[in-house]
């Protein structure tokens, strides 16, 4: 039976799959400028995109790292390398407070989404090396019902807050409700990009 520090590589394996959803969420974001303003759009906008794509792949290779090892590989790096990232997106956050001109509001509730799972990473990753330092009889053990009740916990608070965050995205945006299929909703869509799929639509 899996000890209560697979616990912490799991969610952090679980998590990772949250953090690679809204990055490439961000990415699309940011791309879906490239089509409505190719030749004005800003170089931070280029620079976003393939940063969000580049580190959606990375996370997604690193939480299918864990869930195989229950266990979370090269914890020093990954904290580094989160904390790295979680200062860029605190970052951007604050821009987003301070009014910057021709940013993406909607971006700002998927950036603290990512920001929320990439802290709670850290701290599972943490948690687990505190718990490999402190075990000198070898992993302590828990009953599987223990195991299965933490990964269930972990999938309904990083389903949670990755929901928001791809909510909040372009692709939440565009996305038609269950209930309302059929229906074209714009509000609060760029107008740029409603005038594309307009475009796209005469073209079909």
């Amino acid at each position: 039976m899996a000890g209560f520090g697979a616990i912490g590589g799991i969610y952090a394996g679980i998590a990772g799959l949250g953090i690679a959803a809204l990055a490439a969420a961000s990415s699309s974001s940011l791309a879906s400028r490239f089509s409505v303003e190719a030749t004005t759009a800003p170089w931070w906008v280029w620079l976003g995109a393939i940063a969000s794509a580049t580190w959606a792949g990375l996370a997604l290779i690193y939480s299918v790292a864990s869930l195989r090892k229950s266990s979370a590989p090269a914890p020093k790096i990954a904290v580094r390398c989160l904390a790295v990232v979680s200062l860029a997106h605190l970052a951007s956050i604050a821009l987003g407070l301070a009014g910057i001109p021709g940013r993406e509001k909607f971006l700002d509730l998927t950036v603290v989404s990512l920001l929320l799972l990439e802290l709670s990473v850290v701290a599972a990753i943490m948690w687990q090396r505190k718990r490999q330092r402190k075990s000198t009889r070898g992993p302590a053990r828990s009953g599987s019902l223990a195991v299965v009740g933490g990964i269930f916990a972990a999938s309904v608070v990083v389903s949670t807050i990755a929901s928001m965050g791809l909510a909040a995205s372009a692709a939440g945006h565009l996305a038609v409700p269950h209930s309302e299929h059929g229906a074209h909703h714009t509000e609060g869509i760029e107008p740029g990009i409603i005038d594309k799929m307009k475009q796209e639509e005469h073209h079909h």
